[in-house]
């Protein structure tokens, strides 16, 4: 009898052993892996970091780890390939944030998995809460491989008579108004070849590659008159010593002024710069909208080979919950109730101990007077938000086939080459270079 009680006693003591095994192995913590791409001083700029450790305090469960690559590679392209070559042997980390290194010809090889999948079948997201416009000018084909939950604008404005009438312009539409110009005004400052040829290209390759399919067309008529319209400019330029920037732009001498908008305070720099709300018309596209979205410090996605994608997409997503929203200074929120609380507060005025009010914001050019601005106008938060929603396509940059480009540009400026010979020698080295790292 002894001898069975103490037996049974074991096999007791076995099971409940064996259930506290598997009950500490449930709740033991995940280690989620977050690859990074950045040096120390970007690091030391993002918001991404903070917001890791402030996930990993409020989640015992899960812990998210972050692995800087280039800790032992000094190439953010060498660092890359070795992250690519991770996940194609089946490991690699749970996420990556692509960052300032971001390229759709990257996020589209098979390396991610598509977010979309996940937002559909999460009742937490929804999708009115947000622009949702700007997640998919960062599609490739019909998937989202990347969240990018803080963007800013890349744009050019314009207050010419031919173009401030236009929601858009192509560049038939930028050549003419080009043309019409008088002798004292110019396309804009440090007009040289290269100049207008990288400016005007660098936006809008998006235009002429197709991502999801891996096509290209730089041998198309419209690349070509890019190049054609480029080439009519000076190699170099002799600027006197009193050229004034600022000058040009606030007396409509030039054409087009870049602008790059990553707060709610730059409309009302433009506006100030003019003196009035000039049109926001953009990129030359052969067809929609030429607002630029663009990536400012992130860009994450989860790794196909994740074996955590449930919670990679738990993390993803609290970045577009209002806690990390609302903390976003440096670029806009993807969340809209974020931007209209920004919008509201930069319309208040804010005063010192001495009753003067607070500068907000700067209008800087090198050589100038800043110009202080305190708060935005009615009409500089509808003229955001205006931009915003009619946003297409997104600053699809990929920094090898952009120097591939840029190479064989140099042979038309430099030796004369006939314009669709060059044409061709890009479309085929792109299409090259495309084909390879799909």
């Amino acid at each position: 009898m002894k001898k069975y009680m103490v037996k049974t006693l074991f096999i007791l003591c076995f099971l409940f052993a064996g259930c506290g095994t598997r009950a500490s192995a449930d709740t033991e913590t995940k280690i989620l892996t977050l690859a990074v791409l950045e040096n120390e001083s970007q690091l030391s700029a993002s918001k991404l970091l903070p917001w890791v450790n402030l996930y990993n305090e409020n989640h015992s469960d899960i812990k998210i780890e972050v692995v800087n690559y280039l800790d032992n590679y000094s190439d953010p392209l060498e660092a890359l390939k070795q992250i690519k070559i991770e996940i194609s042997a089946g490991k690699g980390p749970d996420m990556i944030n692509f960052g300032r290194q971001y390229s759709p010809l990257d996020v589209s090889s098979g390396m991610l998995v598509d977010l979309y999948t996940f937002m559909q079948n999460d009742e937490l997201f929804v999708r009115q809460e947000y622009f949702c416009n700007i997640l998919e000018s960062f599609e490739v084909g019909n998937n989202l491989y990347v969240l990018v939950p803080d963007y800013r604008i890349d744009s050019y404005t314009t207050v010419n008579s031919r173009l401030s009438g236009l929601d858009r312009m192509d560049m038939a539409q930028l050549i003419d108004a080009y043309n019409m110009l008088d002798d004292e005004s110019i396309l804009f400052p440090g007009e040289t070849k290269k100049a207008v040829f990288g400016m005007l290209s660098y936006g809008n390759i998006g235009n002429y590659v197709d991502w999801g399919t891996g096509t290209c067309h730089f041998d198309s008529d419209s690349f070509k008159s890019i190049l054609h319209f480029a080439d009519q400019f000076p190699l170099s330029l002799n600027m006197a010593n009193d050229f004034s920037a600022k000058e040009v732009f606030v007396e409509g001498r030039a054409l087009l002024y870049p602008v790059s908008i990553d707060n709610v305070y730059g409309m009302t720099r433009v506006r100030v710069l003019y003196g009035r709300t000039p049109t926001y018309i953009g990129y030359p596209f052969d067809t929609g909208n030429g607002n630029l979205a663009a990536v400012v410090d992130t860009a994450i996605g989860i790794s196909a080979t994740s074996k955590n994608k449930a919670e990679a997409w738990e993390f993803l997503r609290s970045l577009l919950d209002s806690e990390f929203q609302d903390r976003i200074e440096r670029g806009l929120p993807l969340r809209i109730s974020s931007l209209e609380q920004k919008l509201e507060d930069a319309k208040k005025a804010e005063f010192d101990s001495n009753g003067e009010k607070e500068v907000k914001e700067q209008l800087v050019f090198d050589g100038e007077e800043p110009v202080n601005i305190y708060e935005i106008s009615k009409e500089d938060a509808e003229t955001l938000k205006k931009v915003i929603y009619n946003i297409e396509y997104s600053m699809t940059i990929d920094s090898n086939l952009y120097n591939i480009i840029l190479e064989e540009a140099d042979y038309l400026f430099h030796d004369d080459r006939n314009v669709d010979d060059v044409a061709d020698i890009i479309q085929n080295r792109a299409s090259v270079y495309i084909n390879e790292n799909k």
